[in-house]
Order: structure tokens, then C-alpha cells, then sequence
């Protein structure tokens, strides 16, 4: 043992070479029971180690085909609900446009003052249902990522006058002033005119429905991205807090005169999507009591011409 071995060392200051390859050797041999011992150990855990990798592997892939498997069923169900809605909206605009064109007829053919006021009724919701298809449309091209501006060189003025045109006499109806100003006039826009106005009709819509009798102004002038268009009218006005709410898709304020009017704000949050399309934004701001004002901004191509005239108000 160690111990007879270091007292033999004490007592002899010269100890036997046998002894002390003995010792030695007994020495290695624990040494070497040792190592085995460890490497018995090391190999056991390495073992169990890879068989938990080789596991932990199997469930990942089968995870992994599980997760693969349902984006695939999402995919082809999303693609699926795509060409449904824009099939349905194709197909359901053929029928309504031919109702349209036949209200318009028959009304300067009627000389009663009801039915023309039934007609007029009749039309309103047709073109309101005409929107929602367009307007459903557009979300399956946002969705599919398929929507692309399509831009055009137009006069600025043009826009101002398309507005004027189409909105005057219906905001006039509503008891609501259109006035517009162009800062641009005599300059040539690269726009996607189509879907900026298509963005400005909902905006007017909205006044039409939701604001009170009074000034509706529509204002051009030019931004650091291109263009900015601001529609303000004089009130009621929304609650600030409420405003990212309303921005949301086809979302209103959930209020009873909302409600009344068949919800405030449908459409909104689309026209914000349209808009960023567009690289450009679209924003609301109001005190919440005398005024609500939209800000579209969209990029631009802004042609400037010599001896461009002040802008003009209207």
C-alpha cells in the first residue's frame, strides 16, 4: 500500500528498485482503471447525447413537413379565396352596371317627383355597392401583392377640375360648399391619377355622410415626396384617440350615430393601404369638435414649366 511504500521510503534511505517498480506499476494500473472508467463514462454519454440528437432531429423534420404541409394548405386556400372574390366582383359588376345604366335612363324620362326620389335612392346604393366591389378588388390585389401604380403625365389642374366636376353639385346636395386650390397649376404630374382619385372620392364620401353643412375644401400643393392632397371640412369632427382605430380596414366608430349612418370610416384603412402602395401615406387629424382633415401624400414626378401661374382658389 502507499502507506508501507513511504514508510519503507522513511526508514531506507536506499528502497528496493522491485519495490518500487511495484509501486509503480500498481500506480499505473489504477491510473489506467481510471482512464477505462472515464472513457466508459465519456463513451455512454456521448451515446446517449447522439441518440437525443438523432431524436430531437426526427422531430424537427417531422415538425418541419407538418409546418410545410400547412403554409401549402394556407397558400392554395388564400390563392383559392383570391380568385373567388375576384371572380365574384368581376361577375357581380356586369349586372350592376347594366342597373345603373338603366336608372339613368329612366330618370330624365320620369316627371314624378317620388319616383325620381326612388330612383335617386336606387342609384346611390347601386354606386355605393359598385364601390365596395371595386374597393374589393383592390384588397385582393393588396393580398396577392399584384397591385402596381400605373402612372401617367397629367396637369395638375386636371385633378382639381375632376374633383370639382364629380363632387360639387353632390356635396351641394348634402348642404356642404366644395371650394378647391391647386398650387400646382401649370405643372405635369407623374401620378397613378386613377387610384389618387379613387383614394379622394372615398374621403368626399365620407363628408357627404358623415359631416355637417359647410365648407369642403380640397387642396393641391406639393410635398417633399411628390404630392399632397388635403380634403378638410368643417365638422363634427372625431376623437383623436379614435383615430388610428378608424384607419383601421373596413373598421368605423363604434358610437351610435356611427352606427346610424351605417358605420363611419369604411374603407379608410384600404385607401391608407392603397396609399403605401402608392409610397405614399395617408393620415387624419381633427380637434374632435369643428373640423376633420385627411392628408394623402403620394409620390410624384413633379414637372416644373416656366411662367407657372398663382395658385387658383375656387
Amino acid at each position: 500500500m502507499p502507506a508501507a511504500d513511504d514508510q519503507d521510503n522513511a526508514t531506507d534511505p536506499t528502497p528496493d528498485p522491485a519495490r518500487l517498480v511495484a509501486r509503480l506499476e500498481r500506480r499505473l494500473e489504477r491510473e489506467r482503471r481510471a482512464r477505462r472508467d472515464a472513457e466508459e463514462i465519456a463513451d455512454r454519454g456521448m451515446r446517449e447525447l447522439w441518440l437525443a440528437n438523432q431524436s430531437l432531429d426526427a422531430r424537427v423534420e417531422e415538425r418541419t413537413a407538418d409546418l410545410e404541409a400547412t403554409l401549402e394548405e394556407l397558400r392554395l386556400a388564400s390563392s383559392a379565396r383570391e380568385r373567388f372574390l375576384a371572380t365574384l366582383s368581376h361577375e357581380m359588376r356586369t349586372p350592376l352596371n347594366g342597373v345603373l345604366g338603366m336608372i339613368e335612363l329612366l330618370l330624365p324620362q320620369t316627371d314624378h317627383e317620388q319616383s325620381k326620389a326612388y330612383l335617386r335612392t336606387a342609384q346611390e346604393s347601386a354606386e355605393r355597392l359598385n364601390q365596395l366591389l371595386a374597393r374589393l378588388l383592390d384588397l385582393v390585389e393588396l393580398e396577392s401583392g399584384t397591385l402596381q401604380p400605373s402612372l401617367r403625365n397629367i396637369q395638375a389642374e386636371e385633378i382639381t377640375e375632376s374633383i370639382r366636376e364629380q363632387w360639387q353639385m353632390k356635396l351641394l346636395h348634402h348642404g356642404q360648399l366644395l371650394s378647391t386650390e391647386c398650387h400646382l397649376e401649370g405643372r405635369t404630374l407623374a401620378i397613378d391619377d386613377v387610384r389618387v382619385n379613387q383614394i379622394v372620392d372615398e374621403l368626399l364620401h365620407n363628408v357627404t355622410r358623415h359631416a355637417s353643412p359647410g365648407a369642403v375644401r380640397v387642396e393641391l400643393q406639393p410635398d417633399r415626396i411628390g404630392l399632397l392632397i388635403t380634403v378638410r371640412d368643417s365638422g363634427p369632427g372625431i376623437d383623436p384617440d379614435r383615430i388610428e382605430d378608424l384607419l383601421g380596414d373596413f373598421s368605423m366608430l363604434d358610437d351610435s350615430a356611427a352606427r346610424a349612418r351605417q358605420g363611419m370610416g369604411l374603407g379608410l384603412g384600404l385607401c391608407r393601404r392603397i396609399a403605401q402602395a402608392l409610397s405614399g401615406t395617408l393620415t387624419l387629424t381633427s380637434d374632435g369638435e369643428t373640423f376633420t382633415q385627411a392628408s394623402l401624400t403620394v409620390a410624384a414626378e413633379v414637372q416644373a414649366q416656366p411662367g407657372i401661374p398663382q395658385p387658383t382658389s375656387v
